[in-house]
């Protein structure tokens, strides 16, 4: 249902630089003054992710900030800080991304006056009382993505992997997580094994457009497409709508193959990785394949995303709304 940039991918990784010579992906994007910002997910030599900042005038060709404006400074984010998302609420951009330690994953969250110094507020739940997936620590929470506005004079974020879930805060500091999730996987369709959070929700005519991942199966040939739902204008947490067709799978070769984290044994396998050795796991249906998205921009009726291809490059598609929610 998108169509792709013919250009893609449009930031790729970077034999130059140390730190984001392995794989770029998974970014966040904000337009501002007529600019487009772009948070971005980079991995290079020592297999650290850092969070950098890169910037263009048409939204398609970029210039990237060499040194990261995210990067691990505690001990909860030593092995990484990942996959970002951006949203503007009032007069300051707020930017929550995944901290890794190497055995959890949780959220993270950070505000900026001018997105390019960033204060960071830590973890957004720094005592989950209960599991967000079922086969992890209680303390795992990822894929937060803000809400631009209050509703019912409570900010309101969705978060979570395997289930999306809401929270609240007052000051978007301290957040209460739901006990209930909104979306959960669906037997026989293309989010059957689980769904995670993808960019910041979008405010439409039709009510609020959320667009999400969908996993087919937990087998090591998985498949990650994207998915949309909506959500009632008025009151943010209640579903209207939900897509029983992915907008975008992985289709093309550079979506396809690449160095994708959910290989067996993960990045410790990837690092001894050759091309030979993930086109062999492709060609055996074993490589999973991953469209990956954390950053939208609505431009009238027209939706542009950025997306991760294959865990290794960055690509960018637009869909129309009318498109979208053709069966809502």
């Amino acid at each position: 249902m998108l169509k792709r940039y013919l250009k893609n991918p449009i930031v790729a990784p970077d034999p130059g630089s140390k730190l984001y010579s392995k794989k770029v992906y998974n970014a966040a994007i904000i337009k501002h003054n007529d600019l487009y910002y772009m948070f971005f997910r980079g991995v290079g030599e020592d297999w650290i992710s850092r969070i950098f900042l890169a910037t263009s005038n048409n939204g398609l060709d970029f210039d990237i900030t060499q040194q990261p404006v995210i990067f691990p400074e505690t001990a909860w984010e030593s092995n990484g800080c990942e996959d970002p998302r951006i949203t503007k609420i009032e007069n300051k951009f707020w930017l929550t991304y995944t901290a890794y330690d190497g055995t959890t994953a949780r959220s993270a969250i950070a505000s900026s006056d001018d997105l390019h110094t960033w204060v960071k507020h830590g973890c957004v739940f720094p005592e989950l009382a209960y599991p967000q997936r079922e086969d992890l620590p209680a303390e795992w929470h990822k894929s937060a993505a803000l809400f631009p506005e209050k509703s019912k004079d409570s900010f309101l974020l969705l978060f979570g992997d395997n289930h999306i879930w809401s929270a609240t805060s007052d000051n978007l500091i301290n957040w209460t997580p739901s006990l209930k999730p909104l979306l959960s996987a669906r037997e026989g369709l293309f989010d059957s094994a689980y769904v995670e959070m993808g960019p910041p929700p979008i405010k439409t005519d039709h009510g609020w457009l959320v667009l999400y991942h969908g996993i087919d199966t937990f087998t090591s040939g998985r498949t990650y497409s994207l998915g949309a739902a909506l959500f009632d204008i008025n009151d943010p947490l209640q579903l209207i709508w939900r897509g029983r067709t992915p907008i975008l799978k992985p289709t093309e070769v550079y979506e396809r193959v690449g160095l994708i984290d959910l290989v067996p044994g993960g990045y410790a396998s990837l690092k001894n990785m050759t091309d030979a050795d993930i086109n062999k796991l492709a060609d055996e249906h074993e490589l999973p394949m991953a469209v990956f998205c954390c950053g939208a921009v609505k431009e009238e009726n027209l939706i542009r995303i950025y997306y991760g291809a294959g865990d290794t490059r960055i690509c960018t598609a637009t869909i129309d709304l009318d498109s979208i929610l053709a069966s809502y």
